[in-house]
């Protein structure tokens, strides 16, 4: 082994796949054949309601328990319910985004957003809707504007703002220094 002749540059040469071997390749990485709208729409409404439901749930629970005044007193249950109301207007939202995508001619969901987009803008647009539904569900219940404005801020705060900055962390604490 130690004897090997150091490789020259023409060695280094790329070469190419053939055909059958790259589109192999693309079948695995590329996304499968599209799903049909309603196949879309019931896993958008599924995801939203199943994603959102436990954080809300806890943030609601944990602000009813630590600070009851802010809730007007509600009870675990009632919590319970308001999570249940917000995931679901949440997962309508879900709903409406896919027909308005599946309308706009994006071929899938997985289609890249432009990358000149900024995050804050990103960040805006999902926290918006989620803020709205959970005002919406808070103020029907009686909340007032202070209290239902903490709740929502906070909703938005887990849902929107901790995943990225705990992704964030986990990617920094990964990388090698």
């Amino acid at each position: 082994m130690a004897d090997q002749a150091p490789r020259t540059p023409t060695d280094r040469r790329l070469v190419w796949a053939p055909d059958a071997v790259r589109a192999g390749i693309a079948a695995e990485v590329m996304p499968q054949a599209s799903q049909s709208l309603p196949q879309r729409l019931a896993r958008a409404a599924r995801l939203a309601l199943i994603l959102t439901w436990l954080p809300a749930f806890v943030v609601f629970a944990a602000t009813t328990l630590v600070a009851p005044g802010a809730t007007d007193e509600a009870s675990v249950a009632a919590a319970a319910r308001w999570a249940l109301q917000v995931a679901a207007l949440i997962a309508g939202w879900a709903v409406v985004g896919e027909i308005w995508q599946w309308r706009a001619g994006r071929p899938d969901e997985a289609a890249p957003e432009t990358p000149t987009r900024p995050v804050v803008v990103n960040l805006v647009l999902g926290a918006l809707p989620t803020a709205v539904c959970a005002s919406l569900v808070l103020a029907l219940h009686g909340l007032s504007v202070g209290q239902f404005a903490v709740l929502a801020g906070l909703l938005v705060a887990v849902l929107h703002l901790l995943p990225p900055l705990v992704a964030r962390m986990i990617m920094r604490s990964r990388t090698p220094k």
